[in-house]
């Protein structure tokens, strides 16, 4: 599947035209996104993501059983074959979680940083 891909500036563009990417890049930024939506949020599929506000920092949860929450939940992306978590702390209070995304022979290290 390809997907427009973003920065942290928003969608990005080469010579006026949509960067597209079906590899591990689009792979992997269809991943943080789906692991980024709070579930519930999107009206289409309210059972895409992780309970953010209520579930994780709601209640405080550690790291070690957020970060099986996103490996879960990262593993349902289309073409990802494995997520790798190779980092998860409470980092002065912020929860931060470090994982590769793998689809098949490449792979994309992506964090997410939660308050």
């Amino acid at each position: 599947m390809m997907d427009v891909l973003q920065d942290k500036d928003g969608v990005i563009m080469k010579d006026g035209d949509l960067v597209l990417d079906g590899g591990v890049d689009g792979v992997a930024q269809q991943c943080e996104i789906r692991i980024g939506t709070n579930k519930g949020e999107w009206w289409l599929d309210e059972s895409l993501g992780i309970p953010w506000f209520f579930g994780v920092l709601g209640q405080k949860l550690p790291a070690t059983i957020v970060a099986k929450m996103i490996a879960d939940e990262g593993m349902k992306t289309d073409d990802v074959r494995d997520v790798v978590i190779t980092r998860a702390a409470n980092v002065s209070g912020k929860m931060v979680v470090m994982f590769d995304v793998h689809t098949g022979q490449e792979s994309k290290g992506v964090t997410v940083n939660g308050n």
